[in-house]
């Protein structure tokens, strides 16, 4: 389908397998709309054993959008992991709607959720210290 955008590491394996594995059983048409194609892709993806192999599938199966979702989310894993080393993260429970605008509004300013929530917060929470 769409030529390699990057090499997936050792480093981004775990993640990168968990989210091809999370599409594949969650969402009918990923990687292919076609039921015959998405059946061979399966049967493929279960001799993905390390980096080569998985770059090699993502390679043949995924469009060059879905290459680009993947680099976002092994990227994204790449900073929890870093983030968490470092400062140590929280998780919360969003509603739907709420995570839809925090979502929304930091693509548009091309930032994290949690850099989108920093920045606008920041002020108020000095008040409270």
């Amino acid at each position: 389908m769409a030529r390699q955008r990057y090499t997936i590491t050792e480093q981004d394996y775990p993640a990168v397998l968990r989210y091809v594995q999370y599409k594949l059983r969650n969402l009918l048409e990923w990687p292919s709309d076609d039921n015959s194609e998405q059946n061979k892709s399966i049967n493929a993806f279960k001799h993905c054993r390390d980096p080569v192999t998985l770059t090699a599938w993502c390679e043949k199966w995924l469009s060059g959008d879905q290459w680009r979702q993947l680099k976002i989310a092994a990227r994204a894993a790449r900073r929890r992991i870093r983030n968490t080393r470092r400062d140590g993260t929280k998780s919360v429970t969003l509603t739907r709607k709420a995570w839809r605008m925090l979502s929304d509004l930091s693509k548009r300013d091309r930032v994290t959720l949690s850099e989108f929530i920093e920045s606008r917060l920041e002020k108020e929470w000095m008040k409270v210290g």
